[in-house]
């Protein structure tokens, strides 16, 4: 359930820019505003936006929604923080996708009527050397209006 959310098709809200990631992340496919770059170390980085729900859903409910289809979750962290001016819960999980042992690290941020949604997921003994790269991310981005 968590992999199709990666490319979720958004709608016509505003959109957003992050930094380009550093050297040894590829570029994966793309669609409408969500977008992903996967690391050959095993890690991937994404981010998707959601615009015009028409709920104001709180941040935790959200995060427990991408979370559907992650079986034997340990929660690392849940801490609320913020990103581009507003504020985000950032939530650290292991689990199992599919039985295959994963780490996630799950921003979600709501801002003029749209949920973004950044991701990290690597194996578990991998997360740890791409947090820089996911933090860079995560400073950089911004949310900017379509033209």
């Amino acid at each position: 359930m968590l992999l199709p959310l990666l490319f979720a098709i958004a709608c016509a809200g505003p959109g957003y820019r992050v930094p380009a990631p550093p050297a040894g992340w590829q570029r994966l496919g793309a669609e409408g505003d969500s977008f992903a770059y996967h690391n050959a170390g095993g890690g991937t980085m994404a981010a998707n936006v959601t615009c015009d729900s028409g709920e104001d859903v709180p941040l935790d409910v959200l995060t427990n929604h991408l979370l559907f289809g992650i079986e034997q979750r340990q929660e690392r962290a849940r801490t609320p923080i913020t990103v581009d001016g507003r504020g985000a819960l950032r939530t650290r999980i292991d689990g199992r996708l599919d039985g295959v042992p994963v780490a996630l690290e799950l921003v979600v941020l709501k801002k003029d009527g749209c949920v973004y949604d950044l991701f990290l997921i690597a194996p578990p003994g991998a997360l740890t050397a791409h947090q820089p790269a996911f933090d860079r991310f995560l400073a950089g981005f911004a949310q900017v209006a379509k033209r």
